[in-house]
């Protein structure tokens, strides 16, 4: 009797050990696969360099993005201008500023902004595609003949039009036709943009009265890039906590333009968000990381504002290529540390094929790509968590991704508000 108890006082024994060795490795594990849930604590050096997108990670464009949008399409095609007035519209500007007869229009541009916004390319960050999206959704509008307008509730009284005050709207009905849902756009927009960019070409008349029909694209670029000129009284809506991290003198910082057009309405922006407590000094992607070391070593640090070479089209992942890539090559015993903010997944996924094929490493709990081992140089991705121009699935996306980092706004204040050691 005594030797049976003895047995199942050993097996009892096992028993909680095993259950404890089983709890210590289930921790291990859950700290392991959510490592962006950890907010950091640890102090930076000098050689710390913050890369950072303009829109959605700093500043929310989209509403300005959505405006620019409208003009542009109204003025590439003018047929748009019928359309606008079938539907009960006044004239987007008048002597009262924009008619908020195009309040829903701006409101659904806005929604849909994490497919127009999202990219990798100058004409993406230009505006191109939301030019598209504006003769979308008006032609689209025209299949509802009405019957929405005016509507309230969560979804039609946000986008569509207001009460119509035009008789011709909502006396025919078309059974089974209805303008596309914001979900139908965002999960379809590649076949839709591919259908906008064919079904509705630029159309030109010459001084003989010909009439020659060409790709809409390069005079949508053209009359966007007129009207960014034209936009310097407009100003980025700044995040609470821009001027906070741009104003840091103590801090490398490096903002990446979208696109070369809208330089003066960046300048004019930062003017009105720093004053004149900050330098700022604008670059290209050839000579950014010489004017970063040079400030480092005379430390004199200013804003640094790096322009895409629109010529070339470069995109936004090859301008951090060239700064991450130039920081690896310094021979030099530095621990150089690289954060990168953009408000594009794509941005972000492309900069993985110049981080190489090993994984990132664990790093206060965050994912950290080692890039050259011998000069120390490390970079680590974040996809900004409050961008509006993010979808929750991009941010799904970026979170199982083991190379990018999801960034709340306490997570990069803590970053870029550390101890400079």
């Amino acid at each position: 009797m005594k030797a049976f108890q003895k047995a199942w006082a050993t097996i009892f024994a096992a028993a909680v050990l095993l259950l404890a060795l089983m709890s210590a490795t289930v921790s291990a594990f859950v700290s392991f696969a959510a490592p962006q849930r950890h907010t950091p604590t640890m102090l930076f050096q000098t050689s710390d360099l913050y890369i950072y997108s303009i829109d959605g990670t700093l500043a929310s464009m989209s509403e300005f993005k959505s405006k620019i949008a409208i003009r542009a399409a109204l003025k590439i095609w003018p047929s748009l201008l019928s359309v606008v007035e079938e539907l009960g519209m006044k004239p987007f500007d008048n002597s009262d500023g924009i008619s908020d007869d195009y309040s829903w229009l701006i409101q659904k541009l806005g929604a849909l902004s994490s497919i127009t916004q999202q990219g990798d390319s100058p004409d993406v960050m230009l505006g191109v595609d939301e030019v598209l999206l504006t003769r979308l959704l008006l032609e689209e509008q025209l299949l509802d003949d009405g019957r929405s307008s005016g509507r309230g509730g969560k979804y039609g009284g946000k986008f569509h039009p207001g009460k119509s005050t035009s008789s011709s709207v909502g006396e025919k009905s078309k059974v089974g036709s209805r303008p596309l849902t914001v979900g139908e756009i965002y999960a379809n927009w590649a076949e839709l943009r591919y259908v906008t960019h064919n079904k509705y070409p630029f159309i030109k008349q010459n001084k003989g009265g010909k009439v020659t029909m060409s790709d809409p694209l390069p005079e949508i670029r053209r009359v966007l890039c007129a009207l960014y000129s034209q936009a310097d009284h407009e100003t980025a809506n700044w995040y609470p906590f821009a001027s906070d991290i741009l104003g840091n003198k103590n801090s490398n910082n490096v903002l990446l333009l979208g696109n070369e057009a809208s330089l003066d309405l960046v300048l004019s922006s930062l003017q009105q968000l720093l004053g004149d407590t900050m330098q700022l000094s604008v670059t290209d992607s050839t000579r950014a990381w010489k004017k970063i070391k040079q400030q480092q070593v005379e430390d004199e640090h200013s804003l640094l504002i790096v322009v895409p070479d629109t010529d070339t089209e470069e995109p936004q992942s090859d301008l951090i290529h060239r700064i991450i890539t130039s920081a690896a090559s310094e021979q030099d015993s530095v621990n150089r540390n690289i954060y990168v903010a953009h408000g594009s997944l794509d941005v972000l996924k492309k900069c993985k094929d110049f981080l190489g094929e090993d994984p990132p490493i664990l790093s206060n709990g965050l994912r950290k790509c080692i890039v050259a081992s011998d000069t120390k140089t490390s970079a680590t991705l974040f996809l900004p968590s409050w961008a509006k121009n993010v979808h929750p699935t991009q941010l799904n996306d970026a979170e199982m991704d083991p190379w990018l980092n999801i960034a709340s706004e306490e997570l990069l204040e803590e970053l870029t508000s550390a101890v400079i050691v």
